[in-house]
């Protein structure tokens, strides 16, 4: 799957987030891409993503989120979105700017190759 330009990622995410697409979520990863939530665990391959993934969609907490930048330098993208997590009654019960290099594949779409 994947987005055709960077600045889609941030809404494609979020969406599948927040219809608990695990599958569509890990289409937006390449396979050998690394991912990460607070910095001490990390999840390699989309097999690892996938269960790092799936604890979240488990969890009743919406996503809401935008990218504050993008920077493109030919076929690689360091992007940067503020997050808020929100429980289930909508009240906002953590939040943070991430950063994210993603990396256009020979197929002309964007995918994670790092998620922090």
């Amino acid at each position: 799957m994947g987005v055709t330009t960077p600045e889609e990622m941030a809404e494609a995410f979020v969406q599948r987030f927040n219809e608990r697409d695990g599958a569509g979520l890990l289409a937006l990863y390449a396979e050998d891409a690394a991912f990460t939530f607070d910095g001490v665990a990390f999840a390699r391959g989309t097999e690892q993503i996938k269960g790092a993934l799936d604890g979240f969609l488990a969890s009743p907490m919406k996503l809401r989120g935008t990218y504050v930048s993008v920077l493109v330098a030919g076929d690689v993208a360091l992007c940067s979105l503020r997050w808020e997590m929100l429980d289930g009654e909508g009240w906002i019960s953590q939040d943070g700017v991430s950063v994210e290099v993603l990396k256009c594949g020979s197929d002309g779409k964007w995918r994670f190759a790092i998620d922090d």
